[in-house]
């Protein structure tokens, strides 16, 4: 079988020595990953130079990796990669940029209007190859990123295992399970991974695995083996 994993963060950059991405590192990807590569051959895109470096010192056969940075290029892997190969089964882990960078500015007045939630700011651009350290204030302005993981239905014909992973913060579980199911349909995805911050951070770190028709938690740990497993009964059902 032949698998695609994305494992780590996109950084969307500010200017050229300044970005902003998130915490993620892509240990969890990797740990799929090399699940994965009992049951057949992967392709790694990690932006994680370590696993790129392990990989390499392994030289494990049926496991190979490619680095990725931004979305843009994370977006231009995966086109190439399902352009030409034919996948038993995606995953993509990747934390990939909700917003980009689309230009910096340097706040001259800020006026709370009177619902006490709405603000009128007057600012000036200040956009540069490195923007000044000289400013009391800035605002990077943020503009929405395409979903990646929706185009592997949407444009690229992908017809193979799907798994999605779905982060929150601060919510219960009844509303984790509604938000998971609904990005699940959204995208087409076989298979949703769903947490909270706090789930990743506690004492018994772990995530709900969503499919048609319930739920189950997975321990961290053992995230990796049940997804591997869940392969394998895949792919008997559609043998």
């Amino acid at each position: 079988m032949r698998f695609l994993v994305t494992a780590g963060n996109t950084r969307q950059p500010i200017d050229r020595v300044r970005d902003w991405g998130n915490i993620f590192t892509g240990n969890t990807g990797y740990a799929i990953a090399r699940a994965l590569a009992d049951l057949g051959d992967v392709r790694l895109l990690t932006s994680n130079p370590a696993h790129l470096a392990e990989i390499a010192s392994a030289a494990n056969p049926h496991m190979r990796g490619e680095p990725f940075g931004t979305h843009a290029q994370l977006k231009s892997a995966l086109e190439r990669t399902m352009a030409g190969a034919d996948y038993d089964a995606v995953f993509m882990t990747a934390a990939v940029a909700d917003y980009t960078p689309d230009g910096t500015y340097t706040i001259v007045a800020r006026e709370c209007l009177n619902d006490g939630v709405t603000e009128k700011w007057t600012v000036r651009n200040v956009q540069a190859g490195k923007v000044k350290s000289s400013y009391d204030r800035i605002a990077v302005a943020g503009k929405r990123t395409e979903k990646l993981v929706d185009l592997f239905r949407k444009s690229w014909g992908y017809r193979g295992m799907l798994v999605k992973f779905k982060l929150e913060v601060g919510i219960e579980v009844d509303e984790l399970l509604k938000i998971g199911e609904d990005s699940r349909l959204a995208s087409g995805a076989d298979y949703l991974v769903a947490n909270t911050l706090e789930m990743v951070n506690g004492l018994k770190p772990g995530a709900y695995l969503l499919q048609t028709g319930g739920h189950e938690w997975v321990d961290r740990d053992r995230l990796p083996s049940r997804l591997a497993q869940l392969v394998r009964e895949h792919h008997k059902t559609v043998a």
